[in-house]
């Protein structure tokens, strides 16, 4: 009796530290992602980010709770690059030319943070629901619904909070602000995303799967 409490101790101790590990792995790539160029796939007018890949993947194998905790992370690394990389969206984010008030604090909470800590959410969920019997559609479906929930919050908020300070910048009205963020930016960069995280994500979720499963055997 004592010596299978002694196992079930050491197997909770290991899990313990096999999760500590994941959420180490998941948060420095997410890091790195956000303040390196490599998380920044830029052609022209067009930009594709990848930091929304570790924190699907990281869904995969840390579940609902840590899909929050990842996406909240994600929503932190947006943040500072906000302060670290000037653009016109961050000037009217952190409010440079007004002062940071309540409006900006509204802003960063419900453009910079909810969509990306949604992102970590609406995977775990869509691949706890999927995966019993199909998980690589699992994979597939949650990995494209978590990318374009950060797709269209993130642009949907953003134009509902902001679209007059947007036209503003951009020397545009509002009509031109819509199409700028779901002509152009909504439906190439996000569908470009989309693609990529249902590819990466499968790829890396199915290779990383497996080598968990010989560690267990």
């Amino acid at each position: 009796m004592q010596k299978n409490t002694s196992q079930e101790g050491d197997r909770m101790e290991r899990n313990k530290v096999h999760t500590l590990v994941l959420y180490a792995l998941f948060v420095g790539m997410i890091f790195v992602l956000a303040l390196t160029p490599i998380g920044y796939i830029t052609a022209g007018p067009i930009e594709i980010t990848l930091i929304h890949i570790p924190v699907i993947l990281g869904s995969f194998f840390l579940g609902l709770r840590g899909g929050l905790v990842l996406g909240f992370f994600f929503g932190l690394s947006s943040l500072l690059r906000a302060l670290l990389v000037p653009t016109p969206l961050s000037m009217i984010m952190l409010g440079a030319d007004t002062g940071f008030g309540l409006y900006n604090l509204l802003l960063v909470l419900a453009v910079l943070f909810l969509p990306r800590i949604l992102v970590g959410f609406v995977s775990a969920l869509l691949y706890r629901v999927l995966t019993p019997k199909k998980n690589v559609l699992g994979m597939m479906v949650a990995s494209a619904a978590g990318s374009l929930t950060n797709t269209v919050l993130f642009l949907g908020i953003l134009y509902l909070l902001a679209a007059p300070l947007l036209a503003q910048a951009f020397g545009t009205d509002v009509a031109g602000v819509a199409a700028i963020l779901f002509a152009t930016t909504g439906l190439v960069n996000g569908g470009i995303e989309a693609v990529a995280a249902v590819l990466i994500c499968t790829a890396a979720g199915k290779a990383l799967q497996s080598y968990m499963k010989r560690r267990t055997a």
